[in-house]
């Protein structure tokens, strides 16, 4: 979205530098462009195939999926569209976000009812404050962040787009960016860098760079979750995974109708805590080779509240899995895939115990590069000249949605800013 943004400016020569493939109409003809994101998941080579992350203290670490290639994370998400409380983007001092939303050109679509799973009806009808999902989709079809910002942008002849290139370091005289150097030891000159290689890799790349701004790669969040997995009387596979939602206070109930083909007769009922308090995570070099993954640790629960809340969300969602509609779908609910039963959870003790064990994330790695802290307003990183990153890694804390669309939004906020300002 940046890159199609400042090419609008025809006196900027713009580079967008991709570590993974290419994003043309063909690549949509099939799981990319459908109803099912983990089918999407599954296209080789649009998510970072050795990634692991850590969820909870001392635990084990596990793949963590991150979108890679033109388009992101955007080509292989669950495509909610969810904008989060303005409010918080106020107590940021953001005050310009109605007319950056005003700019976000994905299209929001809500899911018919006859797409709808059994998962999704089961919880519409347990929950009367439950809602039909609306998703970044157009007649059904998902549509990517690169279709709305990036491919009217490139017959510009200011526009130059290099995939399949792993960026390794940002290149700098002093403190100031001169340009950047790839995996491969070439190396691009440039005036300014906008790092927007997501809460993972920008300060992974930064760290690389050398960069010593106090707080890059600490601060790091996700939305903690908590599932349980549904025994189903009918078995579906393919459609829409995902098609409602529940949100009350902190907490979002996200309905899943299939596990994809690999796990046939089984969804989920996730609870997530969307308003963490707990702000330990980190992402670490576990070396200073471009091709190693960085070391990454979400702590999700060290924050004595946190616990508490989703101990809190997992009652309720066992309350919602009694109600009829579910008793109707559902032969049995499991706490893991080694058949434990979830009427071991008898009390909040435990459910507290099962949390801990259990926790999952919501891939919505946020904040690691923290506006106020990092980066100033403009998003340009602290001590450094001409060095910018624009992606959820600069969320002052992890907005209170699922973060594609806030994402977006800060892209465009961004954005306005820089063609306004002849500092870039």
């Amino acid at each position: 979205m940046v890159a199609g943004r400042l090419t609008e400016h025809p006196a900027r020569s713009v580079a967008l530098i991709e570590a993974g493939p290419a994003l043309v109409h063909a690549d949509l003809d099939g799981p990319l462009g459908g109803p099912d994101f983990l089918a999407a998941l599954d296209v080789p080579g649009r998510t970072f195939p050795s990634l692991v992350a850590t969820r909870s203290t001392g635990g084990t670490p596990s793949p963590y999926r991150r979108g890679r290639g033109i388009g992101g994370s955007s080509t292989v998400n669950a495509m909610l569209a969810l904008r989060g409380d303005a409010e918080l983007y106020g107590s940021w001092g953001w005050n310009d976000v109605d007319a950056a939303w005003s700019l976000v050109g994905l299209p929001e679509e809500e899911v018919e009812r006859a797409e709808l799973g059994v998962v999704d009806r089961a919880l519409l009808a347990a929950a009367p404050d439950a809602e039909v999902a609306r998703l970044t989709r157009r007649a059904g079809l998902r549509v990517t962040s690169a279709q709305v910002s990036l491919w009217p942008a490139l017959e510009r002849e200011n526009l130059v787009v290099r995939t399949d290139s792993m960026v390794d370091r940002v290149v700098f005289d002093g403190r100031r960016v001169v340009g950047v150097c790839l995996a491969d030891g070439d190396v691009l000159p440039a005036d300014r860098v906008i790092l927007a290689a997501g809460a993972i890799h920008s300060p992974t790349i930064l760290l690389r760079s050398g960069v010593d701004t106090p707080g890059v790669g600490l601060g790091l969040q996700d939305h903690a979750s908590a599932p349980l997995t549904l025994q189903l009387r009918e078995a579906p596979v393919g459609g829409l995974v995902v098609g409602s939602l529940l949100q009350r206070g902190p907490l979002q109930f996200l309905p899943m109708n299939h596990l994809g083909a690999s796990a046939p007769g089984l969804g989920l009922l996730m609870t997530a805590l969307m308003r963490p308090r707990g702000r330990a995570g980190t992402v670490r070099l576990s070396s200073d080779d471009p091709y190693d993954d960085p070391q990454v640790d979400f702590a999700l629960l060290d924050d004595p509240a946190d616990v508490a809340a989703l101990v809190a969300g997992v009652r309720t969602a066992l309350d919602l899995l009694a109600a009829p509609s579910f008793v109707e779908i559902v032969d049995e609910v499991y706490l893991d895939a080694f058949g434990t039963v979830a009427s071991t959870l008898d009390d909040d003790q435990s459910i507290e115990r099962w949390v801990r064990s259990a926790v999952g994330d919501y891939v919505h790695a946020s904040s690691s590069c923290a506006m106020g802290t990092v980066v100033d307003d403009d998003g340009a990183v602290i001590g450094y000249q001409g060095l910018y990153v624009c992606d959820a890694s600069v969320f002052p804390t992890i907005p209170d949605v699922n973060t594609h669309l806030p994402t977006t939004m800060l892209a465009e906020r961004l954005s306005a800013r820089w063609l306004g300002n002849t500092a870039i």
